[in-house]
């Protein structure tokens, strides 16, 4: 279950395991990398191509194949498993996963022994900005679970970086701050649609941010950042398709 006996590792005060002790900064050095967002892009997508890749499944990516590390920021996302909110059979392989179960710790907190925590960057405000170069300082969450991502790939020495489902839906016509936050909608925002989870509908978030300006801090000269969906609304990465990434180029990064 994943609620067991807390143990101690070589961790913190509330005895979480940290993934640098198993997974350290770099271990992925220009090693191209796959992140799994949520995006309805990927409702046809093959997840079988995936096999052999290192990739990074965000939230619920593990119901459609095992990544080689399943990361949340959400706080809830635990609890939310825990209780089966999502169906018992999802909190069934979600234990059995061989994968990293990795969990952001954005606040003080203990987590269950199969669960490896990643800190934040000093406090979650801190964190909306920041983009780092080592576990051990925390990383930034942009205030979504992909920006985290993104950094966990990066001290990891991921490159080239490869975005699936990174799709930011929105109704189009509207201005960056609706006064409607979050208003009623059928538009699908989640490939996982059938699965009730806090982000299906919750268009609110996508129409309220600018992509641009929330991803801006990942953009780094020695790091190729590919968004694999090609009608995303995030246009600050290379736009391309998967089947044209065995083209693209990268820079050589060094580990530090």
């Amino acid at each position: 279950m994943i609620r067991q006996k807390k143990r101690v590792y070589e961790s913190d005060k509330d005895g979480n395991r940290y993934l640098w002790e198993v997974l350290p900064d770099m271990a992925w050095t220009n090693k191209s990398c796959f992140i799994i967002g949520g995006g309805p892009s990927l409702r046809e997508f093959p997840f079988s191509r995936l096999k052999g890749h290192r990739t990074i499944g965000v939230n619920l990516a593990f119901t459609k194949f095992e990544p080689s590390v399943t990361f949340s920021m959400d706080s809830r996302f635990l609890k939310w498993l825990e209780t089966e909110r999502y169906g018992p059979a999802i909190t069934r392989r979600f234990e059995k996963l061989n994968s990293y179960r990795v969990q952001m710790m954005t606040y003080p907190a203990s987590f269950p022994p199969l669960v490896f925590v990643v800190p934040v960057f000093k406090n979650y405000s801190a964190g909306h900005w920041a983009f780092t170069e080592s576990m051990r300082d925390g990383i930034g969450h942009g205030n979504n679970s992909g920006y985290a991502a993104l950094n966990l790939a990066a001290v990891l020495g991921a490159n080239p970086i490869y975005l699936l489902g990174f799709d930011w839906n929105k109704r189009l016509g509207l201005p960056e701050r609706d006064p409607n936050y979050n208003p009623n909608s059928d538009l699908q925002i989640h490939y996982y649609n059938d699965i009730e989870h806090r982000g299906i509908g919750y268009v609110g978030y996508y129409e309220n941010h600018n992509p641009d300006k929330e991803f801006k801090s990942t953009i780094k000269k020695d790091i190729k950042i590919y968004n694999v969906s090609p009608e995303s609304n995030i246009n600050c990465f290379e736009k391309i398709t998967y089947e044209k990434r065995k083209n693209t180029k990268t820079s050589t990064r060094t580990a530090s």
